[in-house]
């Protein structure tokens, strides 16, 4: 995923994620970065170079691998007050952690081309391939360049009814005052785009359950090998043979998806398969093999991070009876009574940036780069080979940047409150040339599903149920059971 666009009030859409607050520097536009702090270019040098601080709490041999498995979110909004950049050990394998947004842009950003994945894309590669999520460099380049068609604004827009379709019949089967569990739903309803929109109507019931119950396990399996050491995925554990299991199911699914597109069988994704012209110079054509591993990746993230995202929304909007009534008023007053459209959805202002909350307090937990060659970030040099770590949730609840950072305030994103937020200071889609490139569609499909729940119902917190988040490669919550009232 990826920032929302900038745009004056009142303007004409010009893309489906336009529909975003103003004022906010929170776009990846290219542009020199500076160091906040020194006022220095992140990359150059701001004097002798120093070594970077050490994390507290290393174990020997583990080094943070404990603390990072059994309380990672604790962990990695503890590493900014150790510094701008901070060594930590996974293992006997030194990291950076980076923690300041300025250096965040310019590893992503304007010094990209000094880092390519790192150890979480390596892991991810293994059920990737060469998918878009798992490429650096040229190639990665090349294979957006082919893939970025199928996620024009018209494309999206055409996606809206689909959407609205899914989301009320995700409704339909509610019951007032029974037990909803939303976190189940709103993975449903994204596995349902998914497979309706980017993909062919493939997925039957059965595999789709199939797929769902793929994805967690993949996630968690991907997280906790960037962890652990190499020789761990190896051993016969009940954990790594979920995580098999998992593999081969989610490639026969995408498969058969491959099989049912090549058909004719319609998804935004066709457009990858259409007939083309000889690629030009410097271009890249999809082989079989790299379009099926596209489709893996899309369809990984385009359920997991969606669901969960929506997920929280309807929690937090449950917390907060005097939000979730703004809300209310607002899809009433934009609606008019009838479902949302495309058009609509620029108009839902405070509904998009209860979005924009839910995406900075629930961001991705702990994301990798490797630098290609010695790269100085501020004041440290790292060397070359090293794995670098930033963490946006960590970033997102960094109270420098964002005041009272643990409290969920939409407001925040008002022009006027949220103009000065430094670059690289809210990443839920990552920035730069590797910045997610389903981020409009997203945030798309979230507003749609928004508003077409919000219309006629509210969702109560469930008595006596504590609601815990889980880290996997975004923050679910472990369990969300809300009842459903009729508004």
């Amino acid at each position: 995923m990826a920032t929302p666009l900038q745009r004056p009030a009142g303007n004409p859409v010009d893309s489906p994620a336009a529909h975003s607050p103003t004022g906010c520097p929170i776009d990846d536009s290219a542009g020199n970065a500076t160091d906040i702090a020194t006022g220095s270019p992140t990359g150059g040098p701001t004097g002798n170079p120093v070594a970077a601080p050490a994390a507290p709490g290393a174990w020997p041999v583990l080094g943070h691998t404990p603390v990072l498995m059994r309380r990672p979110l604790e962990f990695v909004t503890s590493l900014t007050a150790h510094g701008d950049v901070v060594r930590i050990r996974l293992g006997r394998l030194p990291a950076y952690a980076v923690t300041h947004p300025a250096l965040v842009r310019h590893v992503l950003v304007d010094g990209a081309r000094d880092f390519s994945r790192g150890r979480l894309f390596d892991k991810a590669s293994a059920f990737l391939g060469e998918g878009l999520a798992a490429t650096s460099g040229a190639l990665h380049r090349s294979q957006r360049r082919v893939i970025q068609p199928a996620f024009s604004r018209q494309r999206i827009a055409a996606c809206v009814p689909v959407m609205r379709h899914v989301a009320q019949s995700i409704v339909s089967g509610w019951v007032p005052g029974r037990t909803v569990a939303v976190d189940h739903a709103m993975n449903d309803y994204s596995l349902a785009v998914v497979t309706r929109t980017l993909l062919p109507d493939s997925l039957e019931s059965r595999s789709g359950e199939a797929f769902q119950q793929a994805l967690p396990v993949l996630t968690r399996g991907m997280m906790v090998r960037m962890i652990l050491p190499e020789w761990w995925a190896r051993l016969p554990t009940p954990g790594n043979r979920r995580f098999e299991q998992a593999r081969r199911t989610m490639a026969e699914l995408v498969a058969e998806a491959v099989a049912a597109q090549r058909a004719g069988r319609a998804g935004m994704l066709s457009v990858l398969l259409a007939p083309q012209e000889g690629p030009a110079e410097g271009e890249h054509r999809l082989t079989a093999r790299q379009f099926q591993d596209h489709v893996t990746s899309i369809a990984m993230a385009g359920v997991e991070t969606t669901g969960a995202s929506l997920a929280w929304f309807f929690h937090e909007l449950g917390r907060h009876p005097e939000l979730e009534a703004r809300v209310h008023a607002e899809v009433d007053t934009v609606l008019v009574g009838r479902p949302p459209r495309h058009e609509d959805l620029p108009r839902l202002e405070f509904t998009t940036r209860v979005i924009l909350e839910t995406l900075r307090r629930y961001a991705p937990w702990l994301i990798t780069r490797r630098a290609r060659s010695p790269v100085r970030l501020g004041a440290v040099t790292v060397p070359a080979g090293a794995e670098i770590l930033y963490s946006p949730y960590a970033l997102h609840h960094d109270a420098r940047w964002h005041p009272d950072p643990y409290r969920f305030d939409p407001d925040r994103w008002l022009p006027d409150r949220c103009r000065d937020l430094p670059r690289g200071a809210f990443l839920p889609f990552g920035a730069g040339a590797h910045k997610c490139i389903g981020d409009a569609f997203a945030l798309t499909e979230m507003t749609v599903a928004a508003a077409v729940i919000c219309r006629h119902w509210r969702l109560r917190p469930a008595p006596g149920v504590r609601v815990r988040a889980v880290a996997r490669a975004e923050i679910h919550p472990d369990a969300l059971p809300m009842v459903a009232e009729r508004r």
